[in-house]
């Protein structure tokens, strides 16, 4: 393998961080029946081709160059269900939120379900950003002749 560029690096904390965000979006809708996310297996496959699309992202810089097609296509697929993840998630958790916030501020279990997501919608989100700025980075470092 080549020596790698802060593209990799920044790659593999996205992806660390999408799988956190992943346990952790499975874990918020598991923790009451009541507040369970209606299209968790969705948004399962969805975080596990994110991750697969993360990996090829890493991967194909070292066989094909920086900025390659497959991997910059493979990057922002990866940042589109990242996005889709967490989204559903907020959106999901809205009315949960505003129950919380307004006439329903005792539920303990609804409070619960509130950090873990926000746990899991931010380790998505900040995954993401470092998706977009290591899109912009170098995977491999060139070799001067």
């Amino acid at each position: 393998m080549k020596k790698q560029g802060i593209a990799f690096y920044l790659n593999g904390i996205a992806f660390v961080l999408g799988i956190a965000g992943l346990i952790l979006t499975v874990y918020s809708s598991k923790v009451s029946s009541d507040n369970a996310l209606q299209n968790l297996p969705m948004l399962i496959a969805g975080g596990v081709v994110a991750l697969v699309l993360v990996l090829v992202g890493m991967i194909m810089p070292n066989k094909m160059g920086n900025h390659d097609p497959i991997s910059a296509v493979a990057v922002l697929a990866a940042i589109a269900l990242y996005s889709y993840v967490f989204g559903q998630c907020i959106l999901q958790r809205v009315m949960l939120i505003a129950g919380l916030f307004s006439f329903n501020s005792g539920n303990t279990a609804g409070w619960q379900v509130f950090y873990i997501t926000i746990g899991a919608v931010a380790c998505l989100f900040v995954g993401a950003i470092f998706l977009v700025i290591g899109s912009f980075c170098k995977s491999v470092k060139t070799v001067e002749a």
